[in-house]
């Protein structure tokens, strides 16, 4: 709809038989709005829009308009623009001039070409050219930020209707690769007409209109002339039978022939005789015969484009170095078998009447480039694949439903477009065809990607635009298409996949076992499948800025980003989820299963755990301490395996029965309880080597059956109401440390003369009964074997206590002191009382002289400590800027939140590079890129044809301002520069061409 406007701004006399442009509408000031529609105006005079700087919509419809004053471009505000149903034949070239139009309809006039720098128009958004004779439409207009676009009812447009059939995008598709082919052959054959044309040209849309030729004026004469001096015969747009028969007889040095618009129908032996003709141009005819019988035997490039061509003659077969032919949009359906014998380089076929790969074509070993687009082909021939030197191939717009498997032998093969067949299913022939730079499936009914798509290593450009993608794969390729290979490439260790809107974790990243690094940050992803497990070897994850959900978010928080990785692991032997704020086990810990040895799910808020717990069957280790439990869940009786159990701090008021039936727990640690009495069963733990029950409420004497634990090194049952201790402790003949602090002792059993090898004893605020003065104040607590005995002979009076079995006696004075340090530094983050939680068990002194058993119980009582939640913090390296702040908020106040963003900033720093490598030296292994410009002008004539064959590949559109609401165009082609740069250089190639042939003839003369 067109934008309102003040009354005062519009001037319309609709309908009103207006005969000529009234001027009264000048007076209109500003004059914005203007509708002189449905009358019989002929002409707009020249000065009339000059004037008019402020108009934004004109409507010039249904009028006997014959032409637009060139000074239209002078409407710089003009948006919608309609000369519809008048009668002109062609649009200024100034009205490209004009930037700011949206909308423009130039329907139902008799316009055959759309002439100037179209790309200008970076804001039109509809075009009607429908109804006009239109014989070319130009690739810019494929560029445009178009989202309509219509030119039915022009008989002679030369676009196949197997792509007007698919609608707007496939028009689109085929201006911006096929039309865009045609542009550049065009326009560097045209080089060589004129080879003196500025590089500023270059981007300049060719002329196919006869009446705009180069040499417009001259006359047939003149230019036989020039051409007698040159070598170049420009025709174009006026060539004659008698025009050609004076250059031939006249002209036998001629190397270019330009023979373009000028009407011809037939290519007779006037021209092809010539026997210095290297290149000959003839497109934009009525050609529907060349002459047979003739063998061109200097013809290297033959451009037979937009004619009526039915058949070739079997003779041009013959030539010998014929090497680029551009047959494009004729009516061909095969080619002669003598065509297999020609050196053919370049092979344009698109736009023509071809149901099947031609014979002869199968036989072109040199052939490096095939465009048969827009054709009639159901399928390719297997011996396509023979070609092994085919770098480019163009098969767009045709009825395939797959690839052969041969192809994979194309192993130079570069480019590739199948865009606009009926695939269906991915080509599994693709993921052979590593050498691969550009690939372009768009409109193929592609909705998934194979995992060998990753093998294209080399890919520059992608394209799959119009397919039903699922997530996450719409989401990469939105973000960047290569994004589709890179998450299938194996070959990768870092991957950024940042801020690119993915709402799920893309699994076909399971195959990347390589990565190292991976950013998943800035993205919508609430939780994680099992498939991010399997990167085990990830050392940097950030997942930062995600919205998880829980037990993700609680995880990353307490842990890190690295430890979501561990929790989905299922083949992972430790698990650690503590501090998580869990309130039931995670379904995910369960699929462990028979993997998992050690779980840690202190610090959270768990009330039991599920029957189902009993299938983790591996798992010998469990921390269940800082929870709700009231009990020790039942189903950790049924794991076979379990030997350390930790479960202090909790709500625990009795040992279950059955736990004498865990034959292979080691270790008990349940401080901080309100345990009241051990359970008889305990007696059949005969392999428990550490008991901790320090602050609960165990009252009375502790029971005799607690000798029966033999194997016992360690005991703490510290803050107890413990009364006495059983006189079966003398059989505890391993026991190494002792702690009973905080109880109603008022004696210990004699037997304790027998524990020879107590190396620790911790009896102080117990009520002992004492006798002599100076015991009142004793500590009673013993860090070393030498100081143990000396309690015990204050405790115990009499006969003294028997040295320790195990310790030399010269080193009993000398040891408590250095055992004190070794295990304060063996332990330096223990309480120093048990009124602070769960006091970790103390480790044993290395230098006892142990045997293998005690060896084992000194690694258990370690592995204990290290257990214990008042040991554990996250390591620094893995929290990330947004959990430190959440940490800080919630501990250390705001001085510390400033101290942790202050180190959240420098890690963000450290970890850039890891997710900032794209890949930059693509570029510098290009094959065709040019090394150096000075390079090219030593190339030797006979390679030009090669390195002219570049300019075939199909290129991305040019660099335009992101004007707002301009429509994304598909990703096309990915290496316009480049390809505008090679053709520069194709120039000077060409250019280079006639000057040395030009020297040749004036020697020869």
């Amino acid at each position: 709809m067109p934008p309102t406007h003040d009354e005062q701004q519009i001037f319309a006399r609709k309908g009103a038989s207006l005969t000529s442009f009234p001027e009264e509408a000048l007076a209109v000031v500003p004059l914005k709005v203007l509708d002189l529609s449905t009358n019989d105006i002929p002409t707009i005079p020249p000065g009339i829009f000059p004037k008019l700087p402020g108009l934004q919509v004109c409507d010039l419809s249904r009028n006997k308009l014959a032409s637009l004053p060139d000074d239209i471009g002078a409407l710089q505000s003009l948006q919608r623009l309609s000369v519809a149903h008048n009668k002109l034949s062609s649009l200024p070239d100034s009205l490209c001039q004009i930037t700011t139009l949206v909308w423009l309809n130039i329907k139902s006039n008799s316009i055959q070409h759309l002439r100037g720098n179209i790309r200008l128009w970076g804001r039109l958004q509809v075009l009607n050219a429908s109804n006009n004779n239109l014989e070319i439409l130009p690739a810019d207009v494929g560029w445009l930020p178009l989202k309509e676009l219509r030119v039915s009812g022009n008989p002679n447009l030369r676009i196949p209707q197997t792509v007007l059939k698919h609608g707007f995008k496939a028009i689109i598709s085929y201006l911006q690769v096929v039309c865009e082919q045609h542009r550049l052959v065009e326009r560097h054959l045209s080089r060589f007409t004129h080879p003196d044309t500025g590089a500023d040209d270059a981007d300049a849309e060719p002329d196919f209109d006869s009446s705009s030729s180069a040499a417009k004026g001259l006359s047939v004469e003149q230019r036989i002339s020039e051409a007698a001096n040159t070598g170049i015969l420009d025709f174009k747009g006026c060539a004659s039978s008698d025009a050609l028969d004076a250059a031939h007889q006249d002209l036998h040095a001629v190397y270019v022939a330009d023979v373009r618009s000028s009407r011809c129908t037939e290519l007779d032996t006037n021209i092809l005789s010539f026997e210095n003709l290297v290149i000959l141009n003839a497109s934009f005819n009525q050609i529907s015969w060349i002459a047979d019988g003739i063998v061109p035997g200097s013809l290297g490039v033959l451009n037979a484009s937009f004619n009526k061509l039915k058949e070739l003659p079997s003779s041009l077969g013959s030539s010998p170095v014929l090497q680029q032919m551009y047959l494009a949009n004729n009516q061909l359906s095969d080619l002669p078998e003598s065509f297999a014998s020609l050196p053919i380089v370049d092979l344009f076929l698109s736009e023509n009447e071809f149901t099947r790969i031609p014979r002869a074509l199968l036989g072109m070993g040199q052939l490096a480039k095939l465009s048969m687009a827009c054709c009639k082909l159901q399928e390719l021939s297997e011996e396509l694949g023979n070609i092994n030197s085919l770098r480019f191939l163009d098969v767009s717009f045709n009825e395939l439903q797959d690839l052969p498997e041969s192809l994979s032998k194309l192993t130079s093969l570069n480019a590739l477009n199948i865009s606009f067949n009926p695939l269906q299913t991915f080509p599994k022939v693709i993921p052979s065809l590593t050498a691969l730079l550009e690939l372009n499936l768009d409109f193929t009914n592609v909705s998934d990607l194979p995992p060998d798509i990753g093998k294209l290593r080399h890919l520059e450009g992608l394209q799959v635009e119009g397919n039903q993608f699922e997530e996450p794969l719409r989401s990469l390729y939105r973000a960047n298409p290569l994004l589709l290979v890179q998450v299938h490439n194996t070959a990768l260790t870092s991957l950024d996949l940042s801020g690119i809107g993915l709402t799920c974790f893309p699994t076909q990243l399971a195959r990347l076992t390589g990565l190292s690094a991976l950013n998943l940050s800035r993205n919508k992803i609430p939780s994680f499948p099992p498939e991010l497990g399997l990167l085990t070897n990830i050392r940097h994850l950030s997942v930062k800025e995600n919205p998880l959900v829980p037990p993700f978010r609680q995880i990353a928080e307490a842990h890190g980003s690295r430890s979501i990785i561990d929790y989905l692991d299922c083949k992972g032997s430790k698990l650690d989820l503590s501090n998580c704020e869990l309130q039931e086990l995670p379904e995910q810990v369960l699929a462990h299963g028979t993997h998992l040895q050690q779980l840690k799910l202190a610090n959270n808020k768990l009330m039991d755990l599920p029957p189902s717990f009993s299938t983790l069957e591996a798992l010998n280790t469990l921390v269940l301490d800082y929870n709700a439990l009231q009990a020790v869940p039942e189903v950790v009786l049924k794991l076979p395996k379990l030997s350390i159990l930790m479960a202090s701090c909790n709500q625990i008021t009795a040992l279950p029965v059955g736990i004498g039936a865990c034959s292979n727990l080691q270790a008990i640690v349940l401080q901080s309880n309100s345990i009241t009495e051990l359970p008889s069963s305990i007696s059949n733990l005969v392999d428990l080597k550490a008991l901790g029950l320090a602050s609960n409420n165990i009252q009375g004497p502790l029971p005799e059956f607690l000798g029966s634990c033999t194997a016992l090194r360690l005991l703490d049952i510290s803050s107890n109401q413990i009364m006495s201790l059983p006189t079966s402790m003398g059989s505890l003949q391993k026991l190494k440390t002792l702690k009973a602090c905080d109880n109603q002792l008022s004696t210990i059993p004699q037997q304790f003369r027998d524990l020879r090898n107590l190396q620790e004893l911790y009896l102080e605020g117990n009520p002992f009964k004492l006798q002599g003065p100076g015991h009142e104040s004793h500590a009673f607590n013993a860090s070393s074997s030498s100081a143990v005995r000396k309690v015990l002979d204050v405790l115990l009076p009499g006969a003294p206590s028997p040295s320790p079995a195990t310790e030399p006696l010269a080193a009993q004075e000398q040891q408590p002191q250095q055992e004190q340090q070794q295990q304060q530094q063996q332990q330096p983050n223990s309480p120093q009382s048990s009124q602070q939680g769960p006091s970790p068990l103390p480790s044993i002194s290395p230098h006892e002289s142990v045997g293998r058993e005690d060896r084992d119980a000194q690694h258990l009582v370690a592995q204990i400590g290290r257990l214990s939640i008042s040991n554990e913090k996250p390591p620094s390296a893995q929290i990330t800027p947004k959990e430190s702040i959440v940490t800080a908020e919630s501990a250390e106040g705001e001085a510390a939140k400033r101290r942790l963003q202050e180190q959240a900033s420098k890690d963000r720093a450290q970890d850039k590079w890891l997710f900032l490598q794209k890949h930059a030296d693509t570029i510098a292994q290009d094959p065709l890129r040019p090394k150096a410009a000075s390079g090219w002008d030593n190339v030797p004539l006979t390679d030009i044809p090669r390195l002219l064959a570049a300019i075939s590949n199909p290129p991305p559109p040019p660099p335009t301002n992101n004007n707002a609401g301009a429509q994304k165009r598909p990703q096309t082609m990915q290496r316009f520069r480049r390809v505008v740069d090679q053709s520069n250089m194709a120039v000077r190639l060409l250019g280079r061409v006639g000057s040395e042939l030009g020297q040749q003839q004036q020697q020869q003369q």
